[in-house]
């Protein structure tokens, strides 16, 4: 039996959470713009199957971001952000940005991002950060938060 790669995985992945995902986008647009940076696991697939998939009516535009070009004002315009290990930018500049922040690979500053794709057993999963994703206007629908390996929660 043919296994897809961890790469196929991990776009499938992502694009399962954007279809149970509420994010701000430009209603008129008709697109969500994702962005890449760091050269994530799933840059390569979801470059190649974005075109051809329809999220939640929308289109899904997907560009590559070169470590060289992250600045807050380009990140302004990705509505979902899929970060990778290679990441070298600022810290400050993930703190700074408003929208779906997605660790895929990256090494560190796992905190500033809203979903963590995690590897647990050759299966690949996530963690939700549920006060950044509020912050952020990102709801999740409880159907997709049952399938979190982790969920940080605001105090009460």
């Amino acid at each position: 039996m043919n296994q897809p790669d961890e790469a196929s995985l991990r776009a499938a992945v992502i694009v399962g959470i954007l279809r149970y995902t509420k994010i701000a986008i430009d209603d008129d647009a008709g697109q969500i713009r994702m962005c890449s940076v760091g050269e994530p696991f799933s840059e390569a697939k979801l470059k190649q199957v974005s075109t051809s998939l329809r999220v939640q009516g929308n289109t899904l535009d997907f560009a590559v971001i070169a470590n060289s070009n992250v600045s807050n004002q380009r990140l302004a315009t990705c509505d979902v952000l899929i970060v990778g290990e290679d990441f070298s930018g600022k810290k400050s500049t993930l703190n700074q940005y408003s929208g779906l922040s997605i660790c895929d690979g990256c090494n560190e500053h796992n905190s500033d991002y809203v979903v963590e794709l995690i590897k647990v057993d050759k299966r690949i999963g996530f963690n939700v950060n549920l006060i950044l994703a509020e912050k952020r206007n990102v709801t999740f629908s409880s159907s997709l938060l049952e399938l979190a390996s982790k969920i940080v929660r605001p105090e009460k």
